[in-house]
């Protein structure tokens, strides 16, 4: 049996990221992508990659070539493989596979700025020319991307919220299985009595953070920020924090769990299709107050593992901030209830449905 794992791109590292090497290491299997940095490529070996690589000027502009992707993805020959899985949360799924090889899709997630185009730019500062030819491009790769949900054998999504993303907008059947966390650099740490609120991830405008920031300025609570992301969005929430809301941008992988072990809790105000940092937080012994829609669902349990709040507002995140102070949380619970998205469960289940489907076939 030979193997392909297609991911989007290695252009940073993240969940996504994460667990496309770990697809590929389940099935000993060679991996492609359209484009990647010069330190994912150091770090990733036999890595394969599109025509793209070759060009400097789409390397340092990768986000204003995103029209021309489909591109990538649609130059690979899978013929000498039986399987290939894209791991997807853009163009991945397009590849084109013949008959004789059998497509299966883990599904981050429908492609937010396809799909989600008006939410996804919404507090962006588009200028007017970014305005008028946007939604013509967006059109365009939601005819592609609709077309290229149909060359997919088999879908399997990271969530039951992405589950319905990909019937709503592929009208495409699917199976669910959660991703892998490597929870077990966080478990073992002890959880310490925390002091403060914490923020992980990137720091996005649609992640709404501006909405934490206005919290936190009026409960006065403590908060720490841990990630990097647009940095003129970082500057402008800086901008409006009070002194109770710190930053730290240059967060390693060693020093992550140290802020989680002694933190109160994690806050997750966005909607996400899944959620890493909510597990890591779990592993952690932590519990999490989160914006109670998306794959957050999947995660968390109402009081038992964290708060879910209804409103992405202010009076809504405080309100659960105060509810959470009132309960206790048992961590070694919260631990145990992490281990649902171990690595060795993600791949027996992942395997274990990869193997039906090719014996029916």
């Amino acid at each position: 049996m030979n193997y392909a794992v297609v991911h989007d791109d290695f252009m940073q590292f993240g969940g996504a990221e994460r667990v496309s090497l770990c697809i590929s290491e389940i099935f000993n299997a060679d991996i492609y992508s359209s484009i990647a940095s010069d330190e994912n490529l150091l770090n990733i070996k036999d890595l394969k990659l599109s025509f793209f690589q070759k060009y400097n000027f789409i390397r340092k502009n990768f986000k204003k070539f995103f029209f021309i992707y489909p591109l990538a993805f649609e130059s690979f020959n899978f013929d000498k493989y039986d399987i290939v899985i894209s791991s997807s949360t853009r163009f991945a799924h397009g590849v084109i596979t013949s008959p004789e090889t059998l497509h299966f899709c883990y599904m981050h997630s429908p492609s937010r700025y396809v799909w989600d185009y008006l939410e996804y730019t919404k507090d962006m500062n588009l200028g007017k020319f970014d305005k008028l030819l946007l939604p013509v491009f967006i059109s365009y790769l939601r005819v592609w991307d609709y077309a290229a949900s149909q060359r997919v054998d088999f879908f399997i999504a990271n969530s039951i919220y992405t589950q319905e993303r990909i019937k709503k907008f592929y009208k495409r059947d699917s199976v669910v299985i959660n991703p892998p966390v490597d929870i077990e650099r966080f478990i073992k740490n002890k959880a310490l009595s925390g002091d403060y609120y914490l923020y992980v991830g990137r720091i996005v405008p649609w992640k709404r953070l501006d909405i934490v920031i206005k919290a936190f300025n009026e409960n006065k609570k403590e908060l720490y920020f841990v990630g990097e992301g647009d940095s003129k969005y970082i500057k402008k929430l800086k901008s409006i924090s009070k002194n109770n809301i710190k930053f730290f941008d240059k967060v390693n992988d060693k020093e992550l769990p140290s802020f989680y072990q002694k933190c109160k809790a994690v806050i997750f105000p966005q909607k996400e299709d899944f959620g890493i940092i909510p597990v890591e937080s779990l592993a952690s012994g932590k519990p999490v107050i989160a914006y109670g829609k998306g794959g957050i669902l999947d995660i968390i349990k109402d009081k038992k593992t964290g708060i879910l709040f209804k409103g992405q507002s202010v009076t809504s995140l405080n309100s659960a901030i105060d509810e959470f102070e009132s309960l206790k949380f048992d961590s070694e619970y919260l631990k145990n209830e992490s281990k649902r998205f171990s690595k060795d469960l993600f791949e027996k289940n992942i395997k274990l449905y990869i193997d039906s489907v090719w014996k029916k076939i």
